[in-house]
Protein backbone atom coordinates (compact mmCIF):
# COMPACT_ATOMS: atom_id res chain seq x y z
CA UNK A 1 0.00 0.00 0.00
CA UNK A 2 2.79 2.45 1.28
CA UNK A 3 4.69 1.67 -2.19
CA UNK A 4 1.84 1.83 -4.58
CA UNK A 5 0.93 5.62 -2.72
CA UNK A 6 4.88 6.53 -2.87
CA UNK A 7 4.29 6.04 -6.75
CA UNK A 8 1.35 7.82 -7.31
CA UNK A 9 3.11 10.91 -5.71
CA UNK A 10 6.19 10.29 -7.64
CA UNK A 11 4.13 10.07 -10.74
CA UNK A 12 2.59 13.71 -9.75
CA UNK A 13 5.69 15.30 -9.00
CA UNK A 14 7.00 14.38 -12.01
CA UNK A 15 4.30 15.70 -14.25
CA UNK A 16 4.36 18.43 -12.65
CA UNK A 17 7.97 18.88 -13.53
CA UNK A 18 7.29 18.25 -17.37
CA UNK A 19 4.38 20.73 -17.30
CA UNK A 20 6.64 23.54 -15.96
CA UNK A 21 9.24 22.53 -18.46
CA UNK A 22 7.45 23.21 -21.36
CA UNK A 23 5.94 26.24 -19.85
CA UNK A 24 7.48 29.50 -20.44
CA UNK A 25 7.31 33.28 -19.17
CA UNK A 26 4.79 35.46 -21.32
CA UNK A 27 7.63 38.14 -22.25
CA UNK A 28 7.11 41.75 -21.03
CA UNK A 29 4.80 44.31 -23.19
CA UNK A 30 6.80 46.12 -25.60
CA UNK A 31 6.60 49.92 -24.78
CA UNK A 32 4.88 51.82 -26.28
CA UNK A 33 6.05 54.22 -28.83
CA UNK A 34 6.07 58.05 -28.21
CA UNK A 35 4.30 59.23 -31.12
CA UNK A 36 6.64 61.99 -33.04
CA UNK A 37 5.12 65.34 -33.00
CA UNK A 38 3.19 66.23 -36.25
CA UNK A 39 5.35 68.76 -37.92
CA UNK A 40 3.11 71.98 -38.15
CA UNK A 41 2.06 72.47 -41.30
CA UNK A 42 3.21 75.86 -43.35
CA UNK A 43 2.18 78.80 -43.37
CA UNK A 44 1.89 81.97 -46.04
CA UNK A 45 4.15 84.97 -45.95
CA UNK A 46 2.67 87.49 -47.99
CA UNK A 47 5.60 89.61 -49.78
CA UNK A 48 4.25 92.52 -51.25
CA UNK A 49 5.08 93.72 -55.18
CA UNK A 50 4.10 97.54 -55.67
CA UNK A 51 6.02 98.07 -59.36
CA UNK A 52 4.74 100.32 -62.21
CA UNK A 53 2.86 98.47 -64.14
CA UNK A 54 1.17 100.79 -66.45
CA UNK A 55 2.21 104.10 -67.63
CA UNK A 56 6.00 105.10 -68.54
CA UNK A 57 7.87 103.08 -66.21
CA UNK A 58 5.40 99.84 -67.26
CA UNK A 59 8.45 98.25 -69.58
CA UNK A 60 10.84 98.37 -66.40
CA UNK A 61 7.91 97.43 -63.52
CA UNK A 62 6.96 94.43 -65.62
CA UNK A 63 10.61 93.27 -65.29
CA UNK A 64 10.89 93.99 -62.05
CA UNK A 65 7.85 92.08 -61.20
CA UNK A 66 8.94 89.50 -62.46
CA UNK A 67 12.35 88.94 -61.37
CA UNK A 68 10.90 89.07 -57.70
CA UNK A 69 8.15 86.46 -58.70
CA UNK A 70 11.61 84.40 -59.82
CA UNK A 71 12.79 84.59 -56.61
CA UNK A 72 9.95 83.59 -54.63
CA UNK A 73 9.70 80.54 -57.18
CA UNK A 74 13.06 79.37 -56.03
CA UNK A 75 12.95 80.11 -52.59
CA UNK A 76 9.72 77.82 -52.48
CA UNK A 77 10.94 75.54 -54.53
CA UNK A 78 14.07 75.07 -51.60
CA UNK A 79 11.59 74.24 -48.82
CA UNK A 80 10.29 78.16 -48.32
CA UNK A 81 11.89 79.87 -45.31
CA UNK A 82 11.60 78.86 -41.37
CA UNK A 83 11.35 81.55 -39.09
CA UNK A 84 11.17 80.84 -35.15
CA UNK A 85 10.52 77.16 -36.06
CA UNK A 86 7.75 78.09 -38.36
CA UNK A 87 7.50 77.05 -41.98
CA UNK A 88 6.24 79.51 -44.67
CA UNK A 89 6.01 79.41 -48.25
CA UNK A 90 5.98 82.89 -49.86
CA UNK A 91 3.24 84.43 -51.75
CA UNK A 92 3.28 87.47 -53.79
CA UNK A 93 0.55 90.04 -53.50
CA UNK A 94 1.09 92.39 -56.53
CA UNK A 95 0.05 95.87 -56.86
CA UNK A 96 0.56 98.87 -59.82
CA UNK A 97 1.81 101.57 -58.63
CA UNK A 98 1.59 103.54 -62.25
CA UNK A 99 4.80 104.82 -61.33
CA UNK A 100 3.18 107.77 -59.29
CA UNK A 101 3.96 109.23 -55.65
CA UNK A 102 0.04 109.30 -54.15
CA UNK A 103 -0.44 105.82 -56.02
CA UNK A 104 2.80 104.56 -54.61
CA UNK A 105 1.85 105.85 -51.45
CA UNK A 106 -1.75 104.34 -50.97
CA UNK A 107 -0.40 100.73 -52.71
CA UNK A 108 2.02 100.75 -50.03
CA UNK A 109 -0.78 101.64 -47.34
CA UNK A 110 -3.03 98.48 -48.45
CA UNK A 111 -0.42 96.08 -48.22
CA UNK A 112 0.79 97.14 -44.66
CA UNK A 113 -2.35 97.83 -42.88
CA UNK A 114 -4.74 95.64 -44.72
CA UNK A 115 -2.48 92.71 -45.86
CA UNK A 116 0.48 92.67 -42.75
CA UNK A 117 2.86 92.33 -45.29
CA UNK A 118 6.24 92.76 -43.75
CA UNK A 119 8.17 93.30 -46.97
CA UNK A 120 7.43 95.37 -49.98
CA UNK A 121 9.76 94.76 -52.89
CA UNK A 122 9.74 96.60 -56.55
CA UNK A 123 8.91 100.25 -56.33
CA UNK A 124 10.78 102.73 -58.90
CA UNK A 125 11.36 106.41 -58.63
CA UNK A 126 8.53 108.85 -58.03
CA UNK A 127 6.56 105.45 -56.79
CA UNK A 128 8.91 104.56 -53.99
CA UNK A 129 8.89 108.17 -53.04
CA UNK A 130 4.80 107.19 -51.87
CA UNK A 131 5.96 103.92 -50.61
CA UNK A 132 8.85 104.67 -48.41
CA UNK A 133 6.54 107.42 -46.76
CA UNK A 134 4.21 104.53 -45.35
CA UNK A 135 7.40 101.94 -44.79
CA UNK A 136 9.62 103.66 -42.76
CA UNK A 137 7.85 104.68 -39.88
CA UNK A 138 6.44 101.29 -39.78
CA UNK A 139 9.31 99.36 -39.87
CA UNK A 140 8.50 97.33 -43.13
CA UNK A 141 11.30 96.12 -45.68
CA UNK A 142 11.65 97.71 -48.50
CA UNK A 143 13.29 96.70 -51.67
CA UNK A 144 13.40 99.70 -54.07
CA UNK A 145 15.00 99.72 -57.54
CA UNK A 146 17.14 102.26 -57.27
CA UNK A 147 18.49 105.20 -55.31
CA UNK A 148 18.21 107.95 -57.61
CA UNK A 149 15.98 110.53 -55.89
CA UNK A 150 17.56 112.57 -53.12
CA UNK A 151 17.28 112.04 -49.69
CA UNK A 152 15.54 108.05 -50.38
CA UNK A 153 18.99 106.44 -49.58
CA UNK A 154 19.61 107.82 -46.01
CA UNK A 155 20.79 107.12 -42.26
CA UNK A 156 17.19 107.74 -41.22
CA UNK A 157 16.02 105.09 -43.95
CA UNK A 158 17.69 102.35 -42.28
CA UNK A 159 14.52 99.96 -43.81
CA UNK A 160 14.80 100.32 -47.45
CA UNK A 161 17.59 98.52 -49.51
CA UNK A 162 18.20 99.44 -53.71
CA UNK A 163 19.93 96.38 -55.15
CA UNK A 164 18.99 98.31 -58.61
CA UNK A 165 22.38 100.55 -57.46
CA UNK A 166 21.95 104.12 -58.49
CA UNK A 167 23.10 106.75 -61.01
CA UNK A 168 26.76 106.82 -60.23
CA UNK A 169 27.30 103.09 -60.28
CA UNK A 170 25.10 102.61 -63.83
CA UNK A 171 27.70 105.35 -65.46
CA UNK A 172 30.94 104.04 -64.45
CA UNK A 173 31.12 101.13 -66.55
CA UNK A 174 30.70 103.09 -69.70
CA UNK A 175 33.24 105.74 -68.67
CA UNK A 176 35.91 103.35 -67.67
CA UNK A 177 35.33 101.31 -71.01
CA UNK A 178 35.25 104.77 -73.01
CA UNK A 179 38.89 105.77 -71.09
CA UNK A 180 40.36 102.40 -71.81
CA UNK A 181 39.10 101.74 -75.45
CA UNK A 182 38.55 105.51 -76.78
CA UNK A 183 41.45 107.18 -75.01
CA UNK A 184 40.98 110.43 -77.25
CA UNK A 185 37.62 111.10 -76.52
CA UNK A 186 37.39 113.42 -73.90
CA UNK A 187 33.92 115.88 -73.68
CA UNK A 188 30.68 114.50 -72.88
CA UNK A 189 27.23 116.03 -73.33
CA UNK A 190 23.99 114.20 -71.32
CA UNK A 191 20.53 114.00 -72.77
CA UNK A 192 17.84 113.04 -69.86
CA UNK A 193 14.55 112.95 -69.15
CA UNK A 194 13.49 115.67 -67.45
CA UNK A 195 12.01 114.01 -64.14
CA UNK A 196 12.78 113.71 -59.96
CA UNK A 197 15.89 111.72 -60.57
CA UNK A 198 17.63 113.93 -63.22
CA UNK A 199 19.60 116.00 -60.50
CA UNK A 200 21.54 112.66 -59.20
CA UNK A 201 22.01 111.66 -62.86
CA UNK A 202 23.28 114.44 -64.08
CA UNK A 203 24.93 115.66 -60.40
CA UNK A 204 26.85 112.14 -61.14
CA UNK A 205 27.80 112.77 -64.27
CA UNK A 206 29.40 115.94 -63.87
CA UNK A 207 30.91 115.87 -60.34
CA UNK A 208 32.24 112.65 -59.92
CA UNK A 209 32.66 110.45 -63.22
CA UNK A 210 33.96 112.84 -65.28
CA UNK A 211 36.34 114.16 -63.52
CA UNK A 212 37.67 110.72 -62.24
CA UNK A 213 37.81 108.76 -65.89
CA UNK A 214 39.46 112.49 -67.26
CA UNK A 215 36.29 113.32 -69.32
CA UNK A 216 34.87 117.15 -69.44
CA UNK A 217 31.29 116.91 -69.27
CA UNK A 218 29.88 120.36 -71.29
CA UNK A 219 26.48 120.05 -70.05
CA UNK A 220 23.03 118.65 -70.46
CA UNK A 221 19.49 118.58 -72.74
CA UNK A 222 16.41 117.39 -71.04
CA UNK A 223 12.81 116.55 -72.41
CA UNK A 224 9.87 115.21 -71.50
CA UNK A 225 8.60 111.92 -71.36
CA UNK A 226 6.79 112.04 -74.20
CA UNK A 227 9.54 113.27 -76.39
CA UNK A 228 9.76 111.67 -80.04
CA UNK A 229 11.45 114.46 -81.85
CA UNK A 230 14.65 114.96 -80.41
CA UNK A 231 16.00 117.01 -83.57
CA UNK A 232 15.48 120.68 -81.12
CA UNK A 233 17.94 118.96 -78.32
CA UNK A 234 20.08 117.20 -80.83
CA UNK A 235 21.02 120.66 -82.65
CA UNK A 236 21.68 121.97 -79.31
CA UNK A 237 23.72 119.25 -78.21
CA UNK A 238 26.10 118.58 -81.08
CA UNK A 239 26.17 122.90 -81.14
CA UNK A 240 28.96 121.89 -78.39
CA UNK A 241 30.98 120.00 -80.44
CA UNK A 242 31.44 116.64 -77.80
CA UNK A 243 33.24 113.32 -78.78
CA UNK A 244 30.16 111.34 -76.65
CA UNK A 245 26.67 111.30 -76.37
CA UNK A 246 25.61 110.16 -72.49
CA UNK A 247 22.10 109.10 -73.02
CA UNK A 248 22.01 109.26 -69.02
CA UNK A 249 18.61 107.31 -67.87
CA UNK A 250 16.73 107.86 -70.94
CA UNK A 251 16.84 104.04 -71.72
CA UNK A 252 15.34 103.26 -68.57
CA UNK A 253 12.62 105.63 -67.95
CA UNK A 254 11.54 105.88 -71.53
CA UNK A 255 12.15 102.40 -73.02
CA UNK A 256 12.65 102.18 -77.00
CA UNK A 257 12.67 106.09 -77.17
CA UNK A 258 16.39 105.56 -76.18
CA UNK A 259 16.41 103.70 -79.50
CA UNK A 260 14.52 106.61 -81.52
CA UNK A 261 17.30 109.21 -79.62
CA UNK A 262 20.14 107.29 -81.04
CA UNK A 263 18.33 106.65 -84.71
CA UNK A 264 18.18 110.94 -84.89
CA UNK A 265 21.33 111.28 -83.25
CA UNK A 266 23.07 109.23 -86.19
CA UNK A 267 20.06 110.67 -88.76
CA UNK A 268 21.82 113.98 -87.67
CA UNK A 269 25.28 112.92 -88.75
CA UNK A 270 26.54 112.35 -85.35
CA UNK A 271 29.11 109.93 -85.45
CA UNK A 272 30.92 109.99 -82.25
CA UNK A 273 30.84 107.55 -79.11
CA UNK A 274 27.10 107.38 -77.46
CA UNK A 275 27.14 106.14 -74.40
CA UNK A 276 24.16 104.62 -72.97
CA UNK A 277 24.05 103.50 -69.43
CA UNK A 278 20.44 102.30 -69.01
CA UNK A 279 19.39 100.40 -71.77
CA UNK A 280 15.87 99.91 -73.73
CA UNK A 281 13.93 96.59 -73.87
CA UNK A 282 15.63 93.63 -75.48
CA UNK A 283 15.47 93.58 -79.20
CA UNK A 284 14.16 97.39 -79.99
CA UNK A 285 17.61 98.44 -80.79
CA UNK A 286 17.37 96.50 -83.91
CA UNK A 287 14.20 96.68 -85.01
CA UNK A 288 14.45 100.71 -84.47
CA UNK A 289 18.39 101.27 -85.14
CA UNK A 290 19.40 100.76 -89.01
CA UNK A 291 22.72 98.35 -88.48
CA UNK A 292 24.71 100.57 -90.02
CA UNK A 293 24.12 102.92 -87.10
CA UNK A 294 24.55 100.59 -84.28
CA UNK A 295 28.57 101.23 -83.49
CA UNK A 296 30.13 102.73 -81.17
CA UNK A 297 27.64 102.58 -78.77
CA UNK A 298 28.58 101.60 -75.52
CA UNK A 299 25.90 99.95 -73.11
CA UNK A 300 25.14 98.21 -69.88
CA UNK A 301 23.37 96.09 -72.13
CA UNK A 302 25.13 92.49 -71.89
CA UNK A 303 25.30 89.35 -74.46
CA UNK A 304 24.73 86.21 -72.32
CA UNK A 305 26.36 84.08 -73.78
CA UNK A 306 29.88 85.91 -73.27
CA UNK A 307 32.64 83.99 -71.58
CA UNK A 308 32.62 86.61 -69.15
CA UNK A 309 29.27 86.61 -67.90
CA UNK A 310 28.81 84.15 -64.26
CA UNK A 311 27.30 80.81 -64.94
CA UNK A 312 25.02 82.19 -61.88
CA UNK A 313 23.21 84.63 -63.97
CA UNK A 314 23.48 82.48 -67.08
CA UNK A 315 20.87 79.94 -65.01
CA UNK A 316 19.19 82.60 -63.76
CA UNK A 317 18.37 84.21 -67.43
CA UNK A 318 17.31 80.63 -68.45
CA UNK A 319 15.10 80.06 -65.94
CA UNK A 320 13.67 83.64 -66.60
CA UNK A 321 13.23 82.92 -70.14
CA UNK A 322 11.34 79.38 -69.50
CA UNK A 323 8.69 80.72 -66.69
CA UNK A 324 8.34 84.28 -68.45
CA UNK A 325 8.70 84.05 -72.09
CA UNK A 326 11.02 87.10 -72.13
CA UNK A 327 14.56 88.17 -72.69
CA UNK A 328 15.32 89.50 -68.94
CA UNK A 329 16.49 93.31 -69.06
CA UNK A 330 19.55 94.20 -66.61
CA UNK A 331 17.54 95.10 -64.11
CA UNK A 332 16.21 91.88 -63.58
CA UNK A 333 19.74 90.25 -62.42
CA UNK A 334 19.50 93.02 -60.01
CA UNK A 335 17.05 92.76 -57.96
CA UNK A 336 17.27 89.05 -57.97
CA UNK A 337 20.60 89.90 -56.54
CA UNK A 338 19.61 91.67 -54.11
CA UNK A 339 15.86 89.82 -52.86
CA UNK A 340 16.40 86.31 -53.12
CA UNK A 341 19.39 86.71 -51.00
CA UNK A 342 17.23 88.03 -48.49
CA UNK A 343 15.05 85.26 -48.26
CA UNK A 344 17.77 82.88 -48.16
CA UNK A 345 18.69 85.23 -45.09
CA UNK A 346 15.24 84.68 -43.71
CA UNK A 347 15.54 80.91 -43.67
CA UNK A 348 17.08 80.25 -40.03
CA UNK A 349 15.89 83.74 -38.30
CA UNK A 350 14.42 82.99 -34.82
CA UNK A 351 12.33 86.07 -35.07
CA UNK A 352 9.25 88.09 -36.36
CA UNK A 353 10.89 91.15 -35.54
CA UNK A 354 11.66 93.37 -38.77
CA UNK A 355 14.08 95.62 -37.22
CA UNK A 356 16.01 92.50 -36.11
CA UNK A 357 15.92 91.69 -40.19
CA UNK A 358 16.70 94.62 -41.10
CA UNK A 359 19.76 95.06 -38.69
CA UNK A 360 21.08 91.36 -39.65
CA UNK A 361 20.13 91.80 -43.71
CA UNK A 362 22.46 94.95 -43.58
CA UNK A 363 25.88 92.84 -42.66
CA UNK A 364 24.54 89.87 -44.75
CA UNK A 365 27.16 88.63 -47.49
CA UNK A 366 26.52 86.21 -50.17
CA UNK A 367 27.88 84.84 -53.03
CA UNK A 368 26.20 87.47 -55.61
CA UNK A 369 25.39 86.44 -58.71
CA UNK A 370 27.97 88.72 -61.12
CA UNK A 371 31.05 86.86 -60.18
CA UNK A 372 32.02 88.77 -56.97
CA UNK A 373 30.67 89.02 -53.20
CA UNK A 374 27.81 90.50 -52.69
CA UNK A 375 27.04 92.75 -50.03
CA UNK A 376 25.57 96.61 -49.01
CA UNK A 377 27.83 99.43 -49.62
CA UNK A 378 26.84 103.15 -50.40
CA UNK A 379 28.35 104.63 -46.96
CA UNK A 380 30.37 107.43 -48.40
CA UNK A 381 28.24 108.87 -50.40
CA UNK A 382 24.50 107.82 -48.85
CA UNK A 383 25.71 107.73 -45.35
CA UNK A 384 24.56 104.66 -45.00
CA UNK A 385 25.46 100.87 -46.16
CA UNK A 386 21.87 100.20 -48.75
CA UNK A 387 23.50 99.58 -52.13
CA UNK A 388 24.12 96.53 -53.69
CA UNK A 389 27.05 96.41 -56.28
CA UNK A 390 25.38 95.66 -59.38
CA UNK A 391 27.60 93.65 -62.60
CA UNK A 392 30.54 95.54 -64.14
CA UNK A 393 29.80 93.88 -67.59
CA UNK A 394 30.10 96.55 -70.55
CA UNK A 395 29.07 96.19 -74.17
CA UNK A 396 29.39 97.78 -77.69
CA UNK A 397 27.38 97.67 -80.42
CA UNK A 398 30.70 96.94 -83.28
CA UNK A 399 29.01 96.66 -87.07
CA UNK A 400 25.43 96.72 -86.39
CA UNK A 401 26.34 93.58 -83.09
CA UNK A 402 26.15 93.64 -79.65
CA UNK A 403 29.34 92.12 -78.45
CA UNK A 404 30.30 92.24 -74.10
CA UNK A 405 34.15 91.18 -73.94
CA UNK A 406 35.14 93.76 -71.19
CA UNK A 407 34.09 94.08 -67.48
CA UNK A 408 35.17 97.43 -65.79
CA UNK A 409 37.34 97.40 -62.27
CA UNK A 410 34.74 98.26 -59.50
CA UNK A 411 35.87 101.51 -57.77
CA UNK A 412 35.60 100.28 -54.50
CA UNK A 413 36.46 103.73 -52.99
CA UNK A 414 33.69 105.51 -54.61
CA UNK A 415 31.10 103.06 -52.60
CA UNK A 416 32.57 101.51 -49.53
CA UNK A 417 33.13 102.85 -46.37
CA UNK A 418 33.30 102.23 -42.57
Amino acid sequence: MKRVLFSLVLVVVLISIAIAGCTTAAPAPAPTPTPSPTPAPAKTLDIGIAVPLTGPAAHLGTHIQNAILLAIDDQNNEGGVTIAGQKYMLNSVIRDTKFDTMIGKTVAEELVFDKGVKVIAGPFVADAIGAQSVTEPNKVILFGTTASIPGICAPDKPYSFFPGGFAMMALVNGAAYIQKFYPEAKTVVSMNPDLPDSILWLDSVQKVICPRYGLDWLGAEQYGMDTQDFMPMISRALAKKPDILDTSSTGGTMGGMCCLLIKQLRESGYNGIIWSPTVPPPGVMEEVVPEKYRVRIVTNDIVVDSPIVSQVYRDMYKRYMDKFGAIPIDIVGEIYNGVKPFFQFLDGQNTMDTTAWMEGFANYRWQGMFGHEGYWVGKPIFGINRILFRNFWVSEYIDGKLETNWEAPIPVDLFVGE
